[in-house]
């Protein structure tokens, strides 16, 4: 059962690094081809890259996981949090530095990639070293 939990796992972390990428590629199109994709930006695929880490962390509890790849899976989700309340400033019109806030948003994407291809490298070792 531990090695079945950890292989979807796995496979989940890949899942998950490409979940982000579309989500880049996603809001690029937003801006450079036609803003109808920010709907798949904000409302379908930002979803994806909340909620998979978080079914990932029950999967890799069973897993035995270890305490790295824990706390990389839960970094994800709370930076995803963080991407909306970077907005916030920007959905209130705010002026100045204020609304400068709103471009910790991009900064914060590279934090979630970040995070992502850590827990894929993580998640590669874990399976070098069980094989």
């Amino acid at each position: 059962m531990r090695e079945t939990t950890r292989r979807i796992f796995i496979y989940a972390s890949y899942v998950l690094v490409a979940a982000v990428v579309v989500q880049v590629l996603l809001a690029g199109l937003g801006v450079f081809q036609s803003s109808d994709w920010f709907f798949w930006h904000a409302n379908v695929n930002s979803i994806i890259v909340f909620v998979l880490p978080i079914l990932m962390l029950i999967v890799g509890r069973w897993a035995g996981l270890s305490r790295r790849a824990i706390f990389l899976t839960a970094a994800v989700p709370v930076l995803v949090i963080f991407q909306s309340v970077f907005l916030i400033p920007y959905h209130m019109n705010a002026s100045g530095l204020l609304r400068a806030i709103a471009g910790l948003h991009v900064v914060n994407a590279f934090a979630i990639f970040y995070a992502a291809m850590l827990l894929l490298d993580e998640t590669r070792s874990m399976q070098a070293r069980s094989d």
